[in-house]
């Protein structure tokens, strides 16, 4: 009977490990995906506008997409990193 503690102790630890693995894979991607949001928001905005104001120059466009991808790009860091933390597994 004094055997089965300590393994019913384990089970529960790494059940719980593994339910905070997978709350801190939550929270690493949902405020990546928000930060992307904020910033895709901020310069699809000032994209828009510059394309309005010079539509004849061509290299504002790609400037302006580049700057969105750039800000897509934290939303994929974001998803490597929850990811890693659920293949991880303490």
């Amino acid at each position: 009977m004094g055997f089965m503690m300590p393994l019913e102790l384990l089970t529960i630890v790494a059940y719980q490990a593994l339910t905070l693995s997978q709350l801190g894979a939550g929270i690493a991607f949902g405020l990546a995906a928000l930060g992307a949001g904020i910033a895709i928001g901020g310069a699809g905005s000032a994209a828009v506008a510059a394309v309005a104001e010079h539509p004849e120059r061509p290299e504002i466009r790609s400037f302006a997409l580049i700057m969105v991808a750039l800000g897509e790009a934290v939303a994929i860091y974001g998803i490597v990193m929850a990811i890693l933390i659920l293949i991880m597994k303490v």
